[in-house]
């Protein structure tokens, strides 16, 4: 929209456009309506002095009280849960300028750089960045994964061999569908029952979308389909410190994330 200044002219009350302020509108303008328009003035009469009521307006506009529009952006590396490079995306105007515009992570998807960034995908053969990172939420689920702990059932009564299906069915459990192709066991084989490995975890890697990997905690809990046999439940059962079945496995299990509700507790106490 065109503002535009007004004088008035002579003794005339014609309002005749004086100067350009700015191409788009602005935010802090108010567009009034005058209530009771004036009639127009003869010619080559003096001008009847306006009255009261003249005065009065009424709001037709108020661009305070208008959502600013999303900004559609094209950035410039990769932003975990926003986008790869040179992806275009729409975000909130202060989401957009503070976090994508300020740091650099992203430019404004002009005609001129959309222009550019068709030459430059044109000329690569390859997206390096999507090589780096499968999809824009890649990075947050494998650190979600990495602060999972799988509790793994095990029966009490009979024998068993942990294998690939435990694995998912824990997941299953916890809310998340892996295929057993993105899972990865050691060689080394867990049997039971065997008491002594109740509460001890092991690790297993699991791929995301083929490309990104991560490590995660697998806790061995002996179950029985009899609530008379079941082993009675311990408080903070899932709580540090951990022990691992396999001693080589015990820094990397250190090392990994501690489950949410780790903070929770320690907030709360």
């Amino acid at each position: 929209m065109l503002r535009l200044g007004f004088q008035l002219l002579g003794g005339v009350r014609n309002l005749q456009p004086s100067f350009s302020v700015k191409i788009e509108q602005i935010r802090t303008t108010y567009i009034l309506k005058r209530r009771y328009p004036p009639g127009l003035d003869k010619k080559n009469r003096p001008p009847k002095p306006l009255k009261t009521k003249h005065f009065v307006y009424d709001e037709v506009d108020n661009t305070n009280l208008k959502a600013e529009p999303d900004l559609k952006l094209i950035l410039t590396s990769f932003v975990e849960g926003i986008g790869l490079k040179n992806d275009i995306v729409t975000v909130r105007p202060n989401f957009g300028r503070s976090k994508l515009l300020s740091p650099g992570l992203a430019i404004y998807a002009s005609p001129e750089n959309l222009e550019k960034l068709k030459t430059e995908l044109e000329k690569s053969s390859e997206n390096v960045q999507t090589m780096m990172h499968s999809s824009r939420y890649a990075e947050l689920t494998r650190r979600d994964l990495a602060s999972r702990i799988l509790v793994v059932l095990v029966n009490k009564e009979n024998p068993w061999t942990i294998e690939k299906w435990h694995i998912r069915a824990a997941f299953r459990r916890s809310g998340i569908c892996v295929p057993d192709h993105a899972i990865k066991m050691g060689d080394r084989i867990i049997t039971g029952p065997n008491f002594e490995l109740e509460k001890k975890q092991f690790l297993v890697t699991v791929t995301i979308n083929n490309l990104e990997t991560t490590p995660v905690r697998c806790m061995i809990r002996h179950w029985s389909s009899l609530p008379e046999l079941r082993l009675p439940k311990v408080e903070g059962y899932m709580e540090p410190p951990y022990e691992p079945v396999f001693e080589d496995e015990r820094e990397i299990i250190a090392n990994l994330p501690l489950p949410p509700f780790c903070f929770k507790k320690s907030v709360a106490m």
